[in-house]
C-alpha cells in the first residue's frame, strides 16, 4: 500500500471508495444508462436525466438541478438506471473523466457516471471536493482502447481519509466563503470570511507552495 503524502489524525476515518455500509463512508456506487432514444414514449417526461457534457462546462458551481432532457416513468422503467436521491455525488467516468457534481433534485443519469451515496460519516459535498481535488489521479487511472474511461473497480482502489463531520462542515464553510469572494472579485483580505477561516486558507496556500504537487491537506489520496 502506498503511504499518504501527509499524516492524518487518529480520529479520522480511513477507508476505500468501495461501498461498505458498516464503515459509514460510501453506502453504494453504481452507474446509469440511456433508454432507447427512438422510442418517444420514453422521453419528454418530468424525470431529470443527466449526461456528462451538461456539467463539463461548470466552472465554479458543483450543484446540478436542471437537465437538458427528461424521462417518462416508462423510460425510467425500461433502462438500467434509477432515480438518485438529492445529495448523490455524480462523477463522470468518461468524456470527460473526473467532473463531479451533486444533485439537488431526484435525478437519473446515463452510463457516463459513477454515482456515490454517502453514509453518515461523509458529507456528499466533502466527497465531491475530494474527487475534484484528486482529478489528476483519476485521469491517470482511466484507461481504454477508444477513449479514457474510469472503471469502477479501479476507483475502489483509492483510499480516503475523512475528518469528523464537524470538521468537514468547517472545511466546506471555508471553501464556500472563498468561492463566494472569488465570484465577486473581492480580494481575500477584504472578503467577509472570519479571521479563523482566513488563517486556515493561508495555511492551505502555504502547503501548496511547500509541496510540489497541488494536494490539499484535507483531500489526500492513497492507491493500493
Amino acid at each position: 500500500m502506498a503511504e499518504p503524502l501527509l499524516k492524518c489524525p487518529n480520529n479520522w476515518v480511513h477507508g476505500s471508495l468501495e461501498p461498505d455500509p458498516t464503515k459509514g463512508l460510501v453506502i453504494s456506487a453504481d452507474s446509469g444508462s440511456t433508454p432507447n432514444t427512438d422510442n418517444d414514449d420514453y422521453w419528454d417526461g418530468d424525470i431529470s436525466w443527466l449526461t456528462p457534457k451538461e456539467i463539463a462546462s461548470k466552472e465554479y458551481g458543483i450543484y446540478v438541478s436542471q437537465t437538458e432532457r427528461k424521462l417518462t416513468t416508462l423510460g425510467l422503467r425500461n433502462c438500467s438506471t434509477h432515480l438518485h436521491p438529492p445529495g448523490t455525488v455524480l462523477l463522470t467516468k468518461r468524456a470527460p473523466v473526473g467532473i463531479v457534481a451533486v444533485n439537488t433534485v431526484p435525478m437519473a443519469v446515463n452510463q457516463g457516471f459513477i454515482c456515490f451515496t454517502c453514509g453518515d460519516l461523509l458529507r456528499p459535498l466533502y466527497l465531491a471536493y475530494w474527487l475534484r481535488f484528486n482529478r489528476p489521479y483519476l485521469e491517470l487511472v482511466a484507461n481504454g482502447s477508444t477513449y479514457p474511461e474510469l472503471y469502477i473497480g479501479d476507483l475502489f482502489e483509492f483510499e480516503i481519509s475523512v475528518p469528523p463531520i464537524e470538521e468537514q462542515d468547517k472545511i466546506l464553510e471555508i471553501i464556500s466563503a472563498l468561492q463566494f469572494a472569488s465570484l465577486l472579485g473581492i480580494p481575500l483580505e477584504q472578503s467577509a470570511i472570519t479571521s479563523e477561516q482566513r488563517n486556515l486558507s493561508m495555511k492551505m496556500r502555504h502547503l501548496r507552495k511547500e509541496f510540489s504537487v497541488a494536494i490539499d491537506h484535507y483531500f489526500l489520496v492513497t492507491v493500493y
